[in-house]
């Protein structure tokens, strides 16, 4: 029998928050399960078609666009509004989208310090393959190619 257990993937939070453009104070709770593999892919994608893979795209259209197409596969349970406000794309207020957002990464983000304790380091001395360190060697600092 397995005695390791994950933390709870879903995170439960609620929002009132005013929007800086429209005044109105938008309220309600939401449900956040962390992304799986495809849920992953399919954030990507979003994000990569909203972008339209333009590398001129004015850098908060990127971060708004990426918090919408995350917010989109991530969110589980939400408010009538949010599913009329095409999941966030159809509101003028960003502060909603990112407060939502910032939400959801500040619970990936304390998800990741239960799992690995606060030091990859140490996740990494207990495999014994070496693939933590050779997957971030290939992001990090590509092995030299013979050319």
């Amino acid at each position: 029998m397995n005695s390791h257990k994950l933390p709870d993937m879903e995170y439960t939070f609620s929002v009132q928050t005013k929007g800086e453009e429209s005044g109105i104070v938008w309220t309600g709770e939401f449900i956040y399960r962390r992304p799986t593999l495809q849920e992953r892919s399919l954030i990507e994608t979003t994000r990569a078609r909203m972008n339209g893979d333009l590398f001129t795209i004015n850098p908060s259209i990127q971060d708004l666009n990426t918090a919408i197409s995350h917010l989109k596969w991530t969110l589980k349970s939400y408010p009538e509004w949010w599913k009329d406000c095409d999941f966030g794309g159809a509101l003028y207020d960003s502060n909603v989208v990112m407060d939502i957002y910032n939400k959801c990464i500040k619970f990936e983000a304390e998800w990741n310090k239960r799992v690995l304790g606060g030091k990859p380091e140490d996740v990494e001395e207990g495999r014994k393959d070496g693939s933590i360190k050779k997957a971030e060697r290939s992001i990090d600092q590509p092995e030299s190619q013979p050319g």
